[in-house]
């Protein structure tokens, strides 16, 4: 079966982990390995055994470093487990040969090898490692067991070219052999083991996420024919509140009147922003619009209400075209706007601009000079439901940035340098604009 996703990129992250591990204690075990070696080579007689000792010791400590700073520099690449495997496999092989063959202390090094290599390596090349192992112990045997290698044993071990009678050397190969294929079946069934968990867990994710999402799914169908249909006796009751107005005399009546004539439009406008937020995005009907057009048409909708609240609008953005869906970008700019005339405070003024960057991008930005967005909040303003009005419904940036994403670009928001906030919608260049990029540029102000 094929690996669940995910699945290899939590296996690369942990194997990554292990082998930065390994490098950094292979250095903590350096000294001990390199005072026993210098020690023997130190009492050792024979001189070619000294200089090989040497040499060993050397380029092992040489080896060790220059992987943990490739480790370090570089990161974990796939090629370094198997490199590293058969270079330790091989160096302890020659300095178990060169320090007493069968009874040289550095032999057992190979049983963690064989783990090492089982948990690391695919399994054929485990077997592969754990066969030059078992070759090379034999061939060990053989040299103490014949007398070709003299001086095989050390002098500190009595010296001689075997430490015992040929059937001793051989049975010993053949135990060491069985203990190297259990460390490597050891390491394989720990490979195993892991991996299987790892399987098991993400299956079990994956299962749970797609029974989320269809839950979400349905929630979000049932609540959006919910709102639907709670569309139509607010539409009633908003009607038969204008029918009454005309009858109420003036006073407490007709007081309460226009503050539910009100509640009434603020819940039509929390249930539209609901609906779109919960139908998919529809696909875009893209063409080339004139920005600074769309700006000055969003700055003339929202006159009366900058107006009532003491706050002016202005545009500078002639000039600037983009490749887009005229529609949707007005919808966000709406929003844009509404927000910051809502947070900006008497004779203030809320600012229209739009200009195209070096990149080719089209951007139109929306300033105001209210109390700006809190830093606690920020990032998390565009979540679902997330909103710093008191009677906000925590939808319109979520919808607007979707909008802005849709369309390839994105939507920003930002301190703005002496007080306020900086809303900037992002538009990709058009495709023409993408190579060289089309020169665009900003007109004169013009008050809305």
């Amino acid at each position: 079966m094929p690996p669940p996703p995910g699945h290899r990129e939590i296996q690369h992250e942990e194997v990554s982990r292990l082998f930065g591990k390994m490098a950094g204690g292979r250095l903590a075990a350096l000294p001990p390995i390199v005072v026993l070696a210098l020690w023997l080579a130190w009492i050792e007689p024979a001189a070619w055994r000294r200089v090989a000792l040497v040499v060993a010791v050397v380029g092992m400590c040489v080896f060790f470093v220059a992987e943990w700073v490739r480790f370090r520099r570089l990161g974990f690449s796939p090629g370094a487990i198997p490199r590293n495997l058969v270079i330790a496999t091989f160096w302890q092989m020659g300095i178990t040969a060169i320090t007493g063959g069968l009874a040289s202390p550095f032999i057992y090094i190979a049983v963690p090898l064989g783990m090492i290599a089982g948990v690391f390596l695919p399994w054929r090349a485990s077997l592969l490692l754990s066969g030059v192992q078992i070759a090379a112990t034999f061939t060990l045997a053989a040299l103490g067991a014949t007398g070709a290698a003299p001086e095989l044993n050390l002098q500190v071990f009595g010296g001689g070219a075997r430490v015992g009678p040929p059937a001793y050397l051989y049975t010993h190969a053949a135990m060491l052999s069985l203990v190297f294929l259990f460390s490597s079946g050891a390491g394989r069934a720990l490979r195993w083991s892991f991996d299987r968990m790892i399987r098991r867990a993400l299956t079990a994710q994956q299962a749970s996420l797609e029974a989320h999402a269809e839950r979400a799914e349905e929630l979000t169908a049932l609540s959006a024919e919910i709102a639907h249909e709670l569309k139509n006796p607010l539409a009633s009751v908003k009607g038969l509140a204008g029918l009454l107005a005309p009858g109420v005399p003036e006073g407490k009546a007709s007081e309460r009147l226009q503050v539910l004539r009100r509640e009434v439009d603020r819940m039509q406008a929390i249930l539209d922003e609901f609906l779109n937020f919960s139908r998919p995005l529809v696909p875009l009907a893209l063409g080339d619009a004139d920005l600074g057009l769309l700006c000055h048409e969003v700055a003339a909708l929202h006159e009366g209400m900058a107006r009532e609240r003491d706050v002016g609008v202005a545009v500078r953005a002639d000039g600037v075209s983009a490749r887009c869906d005229p529609r949707k970008v007005k919808q966000i700019l709406m929003n844009l706007v509404q927000n910051a005339l809502d947070a900006s405070p008497a004779r203030a003024a809320v600012e229209l601009e739009a200009a195209r960057g070096a990149d080719g991008a089209a951007r139109v930005r929306v300033l105001d000079r209210g109390r700006g967005v809190d830093p606690a909040v920020q990032g998390s303003l565009f979540s679902p439901g997330a909103t710093t009005k008191p009677r906000g419904s925590g939808l319109g940036l979520t919808i607007a940035r979707a909008l802005a994403r849709q369309h390839g670009g994105d939507l920003v928001l930002s301190p703005r340098p002496g007080g306020g906030t900086v809303a900037e919608l992002v538009l990709p260049p058009p495709p023409r604009a993408a190579g060289g990029g089309e020169a665009g540029g900003t007109g004169g102000g013009r008050a809305a």
